[in-house]
């Protein structure tokens, strides 16, 4: 028995009955890494499920919430995140750990370069020692001209004595990395190879295998089968390789190797997509996952390897046609642009740790841009104690900063190595005793008297007589402090919060975040926007995604409304699977709710309903302003929720004054692909799909909607063009008959 009482001191886990000591505040995924152990993990902040253990035994604190990550089935059998787990007493956990090997950085230098297809280009590299891998598993790679860039392959081939690897990489457009793979001669230059990850490899058995592969998906696939026909494997095997034509096909002299020295059946089935009627091909066509039946033997396993919608198609066919998830084992091949080495690419299994070059570290500047911000802050609380035209004129200067800035300002495509992160943290943990001022201020100035005796301090420190300013104020400048404050909520207070409430790891952060969110009344963000609008977005099932054709001012209303409604139904359901009731104080949809409340009964201490109906309005503007961004950065957008999302499902922009002072909410692509990523670490990606401007002159268009639609529903088009994967086109079409705007349904 191991021993449950809570204590202080460390206390001991017994991974698979391996004990380790786990100190206290260190959670199971860092005990078992440092102790060696090739724990499966990958974004160590509980938002990929990699890293889920059975709790077999023993107490744990969860760090974060997993009954959106787990499922239902998950949770029931005791599952949890190592990554988010602080054991509070000895536990005793149960992981698969078959074939995991331990991740380790290797050099070596480019010996073989050659084409495989059009867009596909092997690459061969010999390591200075070898490497230790499964076949099917894949590394992360650098080379040596491109330094800060890594990108996750395949092995293509199983593990070598003399240590020489190879991978198949295809060309993405745009794609810095894949296309100097493509494009350069590389013989000689050095690569450094990080791995190995995934779980993706041959299990042992003696059931049939059906193998299916899509474009580059091949790789594993190979190194799959090479290494079980070395193993004198004789299962029955079907491989199916899908390719859009004939001149896509590769590697058939290598399959026809294999073919020739396996043991049992082997049958090889490539399948063609786009051939047309006049090209001679003889083969099956059509999509490969159409030809999925007719080659599953009974009782097979089955392995594929490719992009998401051929995965997931395979999936949904094969559960219906009787295969249990345990019998799938699958590698998503996801497309996205190149990603610098340190964050965690789409396919990664640990996070890489390159050596960094100074030349790219964060100096002072790249922290000081960010107190743009504050000091945008201070302008609205001088310009609303100033009261009269100085209100008005700080609402002008503070649009036109952001208008004419972004306009003549250019793009901020920088991405230094921050090494002091905390600093960054404090910035917006600052958002919040600024909004409180700048809201106080706002509230002030349209209460009777002179509450706390604010406006006697002011004037006493300045010499300017606030109190006469703020009496002196007209309606019409009250107005522009209403639009001001509102704004001031929108910016300090919403965008803040919004990175804060993603670390739902950190108390501190999460905390200030609810209560930013308080000021527009919105504090069901922290759930529904996390746990709702990221695994639901740019489908029809996420009240933030505006579709094609939507009239803003309707979506404000609209998500609003709906946006509480899916925060309810996902804190019900957390609180029923935790067993608590559901008008408690656990319940953090009320609680949030009832911060909003206190704010606005403080509003009213203050100033009387006056001053409360004043800070309403302000909220209210504060909250539609974070609505209008929802419209903006998702409009129009269609993605299969069964499929991850990508950078293309979010409109991106690169301007430069609004990336510093609204902490890189502009690299929307990026954070919506990687939704851990810190803000300060968010990637540009120049080449996703671009709004038409910064983010205020983004608003500002959206709130026009003849002009929005003038300018958007041409991109909309080319998203679907250039963007899109078929399904999703698919998709469009639909969208685009139920738009109601003429060139979008002619397209349809």
């Amino acid at each position: 028995m191991l021993t449950t009482r809570s204590r202080q001191g460390p206390n001991t886990a017994h991974i698979n009955g391996r004990p380790i000591t786990v100190a206290p505040d260190e959670t199971l995924l860092q005990a078992a890494l440092r102790e060696g152990i090739a724990f499966p993990h990958s974004c160590r902040v509980g938002g990929c499920a990699n890293c889920k253990c059975k709790l077999a035994e023993g107490k744990v604190k969860e760090l974060t919430e997993t009954t959106y990550i787990l499922s239902d089935e998950e949770l029931d059998q005791g599952f949890i995140l190592a990554c988010q787990s602080v054991p509070r007493s000895d536990v005793r956990i149960e992981v698969d750990l078959a074939g995991a090997v331990p991740r380790q950085q290797v050099s070596g230098k480019v010996v073989g370069q050659s084409k495989l297809t059009h867009d596909i280009t092997r690459l061969q590299v010999q390591l200075d020692t070898p490497l230790d891998y499964q076949a099917g598993q894949f590394a992360d790679i650098s080379i040596g001209s491109l330094p800060s860039i890594s990108r996750s392959y395949s092995f293509a081939t199983p593990p070598q004595a003399d240590g020489r690897v190879e991978f198949f990489v295809r060309k993405v457009p745009g794609g810095v990395f894949s296309t100097a793979i493509n494009e350069r001669e590389l013989i000689g230059e050095t690569v450094r190879v990080d791995g190995p990850a995934g779980d993706f490899w041959l299990r042992e058995g003696r059931t049939p295998l059906l193998l299916v592969a899509g474009g580059s998906g091949l790789a594993p696939i190979l190194a799959l089968l090479q290494q079980a026909a070395q193993d004198g494997c004789s299962r029955p095997v079907a491989l199916l390789f899908g390719a859009r034509t004939e001149r896509d096909l590769y590697a058939l002299d290598e399959i026809e190797a294999i073919r020739r020295s396996w043991r049992g059946d082997f049958r090889f089935v490539p399948v063609l997509s786009e051939a047309g009627p006049n090209d001679g091909w003889a083969g099956e066509r059509g999509l490969v996952t159409d030809h999925l039946q007719r080659h599953l033997a009974d009782g097979a396993d089955v392995y594929l390897c490719g992009p998401p919608v051929m995965i997931d198609t395979a999936e949904k066919r094969l559960q219906r046609g009787g295969v249990g998830p345990k019998r799938i084992h699958a590698d998503r091949f996801l497309t996205r642009q190149d990603t610098p080495a340190k964050s965690q690419p789409a396919r990664q299994a640990a996070p890489v740790l390159p050596k960094t070059s100074a030349a790219n570290d964060a100096g002072l500047f790249d922290y000081l841009k960010y107190f743009l911000f504050h000091g945008i802050a201070m302008l609205a609380v001088l310009c609303i104690l100033a009261g009269g035209q100085y209100t008005t004129y700080g609402l002008l200067t503070v649009l036109g900063f952001y208008f004419i800035g972004d306009a003549i300002a250019g793009d901020d495509l920088s991405t230094p190595n921050y090494r002091h992160p905390g600093i960054l943290t404090v910035q917006l943990w600052l958002a919040l005793p600024l909004l409180s001022l700048i809201v106080f201020s706002a509230v002030w100035s349209v209460s009777p008297g002179d509450p706390l005796g604010f406006g006697a301090m002011i004037s006493g420190l300045s010499g300017i007589d606030v109190l006469a300013l703020r009496n002196a104020t007209g309606i019409g400048h009250h107005v522009s402090a209403i639009l001001l404050t509102g704004l001031m909520i929108g910016m300090i207070g919403t965008i803040t919060a919004h990175e804060l409430t993603h670390r739902t790891w950190d108390p501190i952060s999460m905390l200030v975040g609810r209560w930013l969110l308080a000021f527009s009344f919105d504090t069901v963000f922290a759930i529904e926007h996390v746990y709702g609008h990221h695994r639901y977005v740019s489908t029809e099932h996420d009240p933030a995604t505006a579709p094609r054709g939507r009239n803003v001012y309707y979506h404000v209303l609209a998500s609003t409304i709906m946006s509480n409604v899916s925060a309810w139904k996902i804190e019900k359901r957390r609180l029923q699977r935790r067993g608590y009731g559901l008008f408690s104080y656990h319940n953090a949809f009320l609680r949030g709710h009832l911060m909003s409340v206190l704010l606005l009964l403080g509003a009213w201490y203050i100033g009387g309903p006056v001053a409360a109906g004043f800070f309403t309005l302000c909220a209210l503007w504060g909250k539609a302003l974070l609505e209008i961004v929802n419209y903006m950065e998702h409009y129009g957008m269609v993605r299969n929720p069964e499929t991850p999302v990508q950078p293309r499902h979010s409109w991106n922009t690169t301007r430069r004054i609004s990336s510093w002072s609204m902490f890189n909410l502009t690299r929307h692509s990026h954070h919506h692909a990687q939704g851990e990523v810190p803000y300060q670490d968010l990637k540009p990606f120049p080449d996703a799909p671009t709004m038409v401007g910064g983010y205020l002159t983004t608003i500002l268009v959206a709130m026009i909607p003849p002009l929005w639609h003038a300018l958007m529903t041409p991109k909309v088009l080319a998203w679907d063009r250039d963007y899109a994967t078929e399904e999703e086109r698919q998709l469009a079409k639909r969208a685009n008959q139920r738009s109601g705007i003429s060139r979008l349904r002619a397209a349809a």
